[in-house]
């Protein structure tokens, strides 16, 4: 089984690079069909919301009838979809598309879920999430440069190549899924169906009542701290990112080539943050829960944050980006760990479902809050909410850690 590790890898990467390529540019596609600002306003929000509700309910599903399975049927239904994408001339198809992607757009969760039935030494597991957050990295890097040289070659059909492209990236990695070695884990399956002759529908009829037993078996008292700090710290790096350019543009007068050379500069960053995960791990050998290691991520990311927010120049905002985005990097797989560290086997996928939904969540509500304060009170005024929401993570980040130590 050494191939099934770095396969998942190749597999995460080969997906955000298929996802960087077309998702850029869907919302130019729609404006030169047509589309207003309220359409590609709903691009986003249909996507965020069905990938806020499908996150548990894709997750325990992978642990009912297998995380190889479930995987593979995502794929090629992502495919389909970004295919159809590509080729239809109707607004309202792209938006249906969407909806489509929301719900079945799972892979990345599922593929980390994959892991552990591979590798079974949770120190291993670490250093392979960190690496599999930096091939991605690439990927997600590469997709939009690539996209858009093909856009500018062929202007007339680029869109529609696009999508046949991206569709031939999902089918490749369901076929390199599928030649993933068998495992045995322990798979729940509905001990009423004798029937072998149930339609499709029941059975995901089935599949559905099933899921939502397990997740009401979940003990969520146990996660809902951890929970609360992904919310937060995803919420404050949605509220960042929204009006990023725009606070460039507005405070220091940066050219859209010069954004760009600060937001690859952030890519870089979190890629190798990811990448040294295992070395980062190696100064906390006793932090077995992980509580020091998420203060200490709040503790970067409030000085950072602080900091761009009473920064005078340009410089002095570039120099802080460094540890904001190490500190966002290391978070993100930090309350991951910290999800595992907690769950049992069968109840792995349920939980990272869930983690995906507390993101999307805060991607359907960090947009609108980062519109609301740059509408009235102005974009500078933007980023003090995201640094009042990693103040507070920094708050309960302390306070959790000291519970910790006083229980040890």
């Amino acid at each position: 089984m050494s191939f099934s590790i770095p396969l998942l890898q190749f597999v995460a990467f080969l997906d955000l690079l298929a996802v960087g390529l077309i998702v850029p540019l869907i919302p130019n596609h729609v404006r030169q069909m047509g589309g207003n600002h309220i359409y590609i306003g709903l691009l986003g929000s249909i996507y965020a919301g069905f990938q806020l509700g499908s996150g548990p309910v894709m997750g325990s599903l992978s642990d009912l009838k297998g995380r190889k399975q479930i995987l593979i049927l995502t794929l090629l239904v992502c495919g389909a979809a970004y295919l159809v994408l590509g080729l239809t001339n109707s607004i309202a198809i792209i938006l249906l598309m969407r909806a489509v992607l929301g719900f079945f757009k799972q892979t990345q969760l599922l593929t980390k879920a994959l892991v552990p039935d591979y590798e079974k030494d949770d120190k291993k597991q670490s250093v392979i999430y960190g690496k599999m957050a930096a091939i991605s990295g690439v990927g997600i890097t590469l997709g939009p440069v690539i996209g858009g040289h093909i856009v500018e070659d062929y202007p007339i059909h680029g869109f529609t190549i696009i999508g046949l492209i991206v569709c031939i990236c999902f089918i490749v990695n369901a076929g390199l899924v599928y030649q993933l070695p068998k495992v045995n884990v322990s798979v729940r399956r509905n001990s009423n169906s004798k029937n072998s002759s149930q339609n499709i529908l029941q059975s995901l009829l089935s599949c559905s009542k099933q899921s939502f037993v397990l997740l009401s078996k979940v003990e969520w008292s146990k996660y809902w701290i951890v929970f609360t700090f992904q919310a937060l710290n995803s919420f404050a790096m949605g509220v960042y990112y929204s009006n990023y350019g725009l606070y460039l543009k507005t405070q220091y007068g940066l050219t859209p080539k010069h954004i760009g050379y600060v937001v690859s500069l952030q890519g870089v960053i979190g890629a190798i943050s990811s990448f040294m995960m295992g070395y980062i791990n190696s100064f906390y050998t006793s932090d077995k829960d992980y509580s020091i290691r998420n203060y200490h991520v709040f503790v970067l990311l409030c000085t950072s944050l602080l900091g761009i927010c009473l920064s005078v120049n340009v410089f002095m905002y570039t120099v802080l980006l460094i540890p904001l985005a190490i500190a966002n990097a290391v978070g993100r797989l930090v309350t991951l760990e910290m999800i595992l560290k907690r769950s049992h086997g069968d109840h792995r996928g349920t939980l990272i479902g869930a983690s995906n939904s507390v993101r999307s969540l805060s991607g359907v509500v960090a947009p609108l809050s980062a519109g609301f304060i740059g509408e009235f009170f102005g974009v500078g005024y933007v980023l003090y909410a995201s640094f009042a929401a990693v103040f507070i993570g920094f708050m309960l980040s302390y306070q959790f850690k000291s519970k910790r130590i006083k229980l040890d």
